[in-house]
């Protein structure tokens, strides 16, 4: 459970974002009605109202293995009791908590993770969402208890006390977020009268029992007066029929409640009158330089088929030639820059520009305004351009053409909580279409992009503060801009540096699919093997799209083996996506997308997206990459904001921080930030340049093609390849090696995280690397997540974030049990885990292991749902010389051998009697580190020397 608070870079094609489809009401006679549906979706649809009003989309999925289900009830934190902030995320926490029906706290959680699922709910503004996965033979005990949410929830006492103080976690956990003390901010300078001015989260201040008002009743009268059946909306994803699936959920949800609660208009505006312009400077926790520029607009989300954010966002956000971002950079001031849709509210929204500054930016950030305003000025004089307009509808076209599968609880989730938008028919292309241009509309919203309506945002380290945010504590301060600010703001004449994008190269024209080969092997194969290449090919005969992954491994003994290589070949991969960025973000916008990445033993490129264009791509990069040509400025900020990224990790969720450094302390050729962040220092372009010519003197490349590719495909990637490999004997690489604890070893790695919270992530390893020690390892943590996060949060209250996860390292078995907590000290944490570790073998009968089998069995065995999850499969067996790409079966036959009896034992001796232990503990406020944890280290880099390892091969 979470509170959403993100605000996100909205630009017309954000990848998996657009899965973000909605719909609308639909009346009960028209049960039978259908939305157009993308011609790649074979699932079957229809949508309803319940006589309750109640709005139901039902989808029959006949294959799928997972089946899901969403609520969305369109009430959220704006909705909030004055004085009584985060009560709407409260209610969300405590409505998992029993019901009438099924009273115990547990039941739900257990029943759903026993029968191979997930579930999780969020708060945002206006929404709060609930959702989750099962074996879709489940679903309808799983929906009976889900529907008993909105029908009678207890509510117990009990539970209102104890979950109290799991929003107190939540809160305190981010209480060093930048993200959350921004908006704590925004929330302070806007208009007290408007909704979302309010305290979101919730703590135990806002939520404590006052005179003449308990927070129980204060809950009991929010979910009476909100959760109402006709602010619902309800998506149902199952392998039953469309009519077996109405028979399902009408009986289970027609008895909500319905109170015909309406939302009454929202006069108030975000910005009083004469507030704007405003310039506010915020001081971060991190070494975070961000100049934000918001401007209130009208709420545009009925306008859905419109979309002049979508249109607006992709040309402000542009990165290519022209773009402001390309003068910004030019000019040494900006690393990146997002803009689009930054919050929405019944009545207005925000349209925000973020620009990620370099060290120059925030010294000049008057010539950053005046250059951001400039070329809005040049939008408005070039004003809207159909044909652009036309473009992005295309791409828009394409992508829900060709739509693919996600995952079921993630496409519900999504569907329902847009379902108060989108007409009936739109329900799953609404996030897609672009069909009324409408240039006067777009000239409007430019209007309002001007510097009198503005408010400015910094944040930085030298910000000139006077207050202090009231439930953050962020010190910030708020003025109005000089005349003569705003009139430099306007000065700026438009530039010739700036102009419209011009039209788009990689959009795909060719979509048809090639002829399978008679000969296709069912799984790539190695069809070139040379000294320094290797490239395995296969058609895709599966899913049938016009798309296709190229991926390509450059390996070299120059990576992995100290901090000063780590630090280079990231440098290096950094500038080089820098330098064909212009070039290439055209592509990404067209549904063509690359990542270049440093891995273990090299570098990695990867191709994903339409095939039609991805020759011309791959032709560009291999010849950037064979003879870079990095520019003194780019090479020294980006050095500087790697740095500063490094130095930032102080800033990340304390949990995070001590996974990082268990991570660091089981893996070999990864560094701490400290080496790292010396090695960039003393680093000059000289010195990368030499890095350069000697990594490509001594890597090999292993390749990868699986899509929609002919056989000639093969020879051309041969030769692009031979852009940047010698010839020769490539030289010999080092094993890749993980720390093996040895039989009834104990180690404790104390770290030290600055935050209030203590962290205890306890890593337990399996007895070896073998099939068995893999499945009963995963089975370990399959029985014990649902229980463990009862017992250790729900009941225990020891934190917000409480997990047991499998953790493998490249692929040596073992698990975690983290724990941050704000109540209890590291010493604490291990004894509360100890004692659940002690009760776990006795806790599971003999039907729930079976459950638990099975569920892990399951998802292990999961059909890939789209090309990209099978690309990822194969790419990833080859690294791993899996070569006859059975290893989702081999581990499901090494799970299905294992008895209860036969995991007990394994159990006992491995997790209970002999353990193979390493605790990296945060002591917090409170300073304890856990008794009895064993041979303490003072560094990651002092556990490794010397130590046992598994070397992989």
């Amino acid at each position: 459970m979470f509170a959403n608070l993100t605000r996100r870079k909205l630009q017309l094609l954000s990848g998996p974002l657009l899965l973000a489809v909605l719909s609308a009401c639909a009346h009960f006679p028209d049960a039978g009605l259908a939305p157009v549906q993308s011609p790649n979706d074979e699932r079957e649809y229809r949508l309803l109202t319940l006589e309750n009003q109640m709005q139901v989309l039902l989808i029959s999925d006949p294959d799928t293995l997972k089946a899901a289900a969403s609520l969305d009830v369109n009430v959220g934190s704006g909705d909030n009791p004055e004085g009584r902030g985060g009560l709407a995320h409260f209610l969300e926490h405590m409505l998992f908590l029993g019901t009438d029906k099924y009273p115990d706290a547990a039941e739900y959680a257990e029943f759903v993770t026993e029968h191979g699922g997930n579930r999780n709910a969020y708060t945002s503004f206006e929404h709060t969402n609930y959702f989750f996965d099962i074996n879709a033979t489940y679903l309808p005990e799983a929906l009976d208890r889900f529907a008993q949410f909105f029908i009678a929830p207890r509510f117990d006492a009990q539970y209102v006390d104890r979950e109290k103080n799991a929003v107190e976690a939540e809160y305190q956990m981010g209480l060093k977020s930048d993200g959350r003390r921004a908006l704590d901010v925004l929330q302070e300078v806007m208009n007290p009268e408007h909704p979302f001015s309010q305290f979101l989260v919730g703590s135990l201040e806002s939520l404590a029992d006052r005179p003449g008002s308990a927070i129980r009743d204060e809950l009991l009268s929010f979910y009476d007066k909100y959760y109402s059946a006709n602010m619902m909306r309800l998506v149902v994803l199952g392998s039953e029929s469309l009519d077996e699936l109405e028979d399902l959920v009408q009986p289970l949800f027609s008895p909500v409640p319905n109170k015909s609660f309406q939302h009454a208009p929202n006069a108030a505006p975000m910005f009083a009158d004469g507030v704007l312009p405003m310039e506010v400077e915020v001081k971060p926790q991190a070494t975070l330089r961000q100049l934000k520029v918001s401007f209130p607009i009208a709420d545009y989300r009925s306008e859905y088929k419109a979309k002049p954010l979508s249109y607006l966002g992709n040309l402000v956000g542009h990165e290519g030639e022209g773009s402001l971002l390309s003068q910004l950079k030019a000019e040494g001031l900006a690393e990146g820059l997002g803009a689009g849709l930054g919050l929405a509210w019944r009545g207005g929204a925000l349209f925000s520009i973020s620009v990620s500054l370099t060290e120059e930016g925030v010294v000049n950030q008057q010539r950053v305004l005046q250059l951001l305003f400039s070329y809005l000025e040049m939008l408005r004089e070039q004003g809207p351009k159909e044909w652009l307009y036309d473009e992005q509808a295309q791409l828009a076209q394409l992508a829900f053409r060709f739509q693919e599968k996600g995952s079921p609880m993630g496409y519900v989730s999504a569907i329902s909580g847009g379902m108060h938008t989108y007409d009936p028919i739109d329900v799953l292309q609404g996030g897609y279409l672009m069909s009324d241009y409408q240039a006067p509309m777009l000239e409007e919203l430019l209007g309002n992009m001007v510097p009198v309506n503005a408010l400015v945002e910094l944040q930085d380290a030298s910000a000139r503060t006077d207050l202090e945010s009231v439930h953050y504590g962020v010190p910030y301060s708020v003025r109005q801009p000089s005349a003569q600010q705003l009139a430099a703001w306007q000065s700026g004449s438009v530039t010739d540096a700036f102009h419209l994008p011009t039209p788009n190269q990689f959009i795909a024209e060719d979509v048809s699919l090639v002829n399978i080969e008679k000969d296709n092997p069912s799984s790539p194969v190695l069809v070139l093997d040379e000294e320094r290449k290797q490239i395995w090919y296969a058609q895709d005969e599966q899913f049938r799209l016009p798309r296709g992954a190229t991926y390509i491994n450059f390996r070299s003994p120059l990576v992995g083996q100290s901090a000063q290589q780590n630090a280079s070949a990231v440098l290096y991969t950094a500038l080089l996506k820098d330098q064909v960025n212009e070039y290439t973000y055209p592509a990404l916008l067209a549904g063509l997308n690359f990542s270049l990445y440093k891995h273990a033993q090299g570098i990695s490129l990867r191709i994903s997206g339409y095939n039609d264009k991805q020759a011309v791509l791959l032709q560009e990069l291999l010849q950037v990459m064979a003879s870079p040509n990095f520019d003194s400025q780019r090479f020294d900020n980006i050095r500087k904001d790697m740095i500063r990224a490094l130095e930032n990790s102080v800033a990340k969720r304390p949990s995070s921080q001590v996974l990082d450094d268990l991570r660091e302390s089981l893996l070999y050729g990864e560094w701490g930030e400290e080496p790292v962040i010396a090695a960039l220092r003393g680093m000059q372009v000289e010195d990368l340049n030499a890095y350069v010519v000697n990594f490509w003197g001594s890597a090999n490349a292993e390749a990868m093609i699986y899509g929609n590719y002919s056989p000639d495909s093969v020879q051309a990637l041969a030769r692009k390849l031979d852009l940047v490999l010698p010839d020769g004997v490539a030289p010999d690489l080092q094993p890749l090696k993980v720390l093996k604890i040895a039989e009834g070893e104990s180690l404790l790695y104390p770290v030290q995280v600055e935050h209030d919270d203590a962290v205890l992530a306890w890593y337990l390893q399996g007895a070896g690397n073998s099939w068995k020690d893999r499945a009963a390892t995963a089975l370990t943590v399959q029985i014990m997540k649902s229980g463990f996060f009862q017992q250790l949060r729900t009941e225990q209250q020891l934190g917000y974030i409480v997990s047991t996860f499998a953790w493998p390292q490249l692929d040596v078995p073992g698990l975690v049990m983290l724990i941050q907590s704000p109540a209890a000290d590291a010493a604490a944490l291990s004894d509360a885990m100890n004692a659940f570790l002690g009760d776990v073998p006795l806790a599971v009968d003999e039907e729930q292991f079976q459950r638990h089998r099975d569920a892990l069995i399951n998802e292990v065995l999961r059909p890939h749902k789209n090309l990209w999850e099978q690309a990822e499969f194969y790419w990833q067996s080859i690294a791993k010389k899996q070569y006859e790409f059975n290893g989702r079966q081999t581990m499901a036959n090494a799970i299905k051998s294992l008895n209860r009896e036969q995991w007990q034992a394994y159990f006992e001796e491995v997790f209970l009697n002999q353990q193979r232990s390493l605790q990296v503990a945060a002591p917090g406020a409170r300073g304890q580190f856990p008794r009895g944890a064993g041979r303490s280290v003072e560094s990651a880099v002092q556990l490794k020397s010397g130590h046992a390892v598994y070397d992989i091969e």
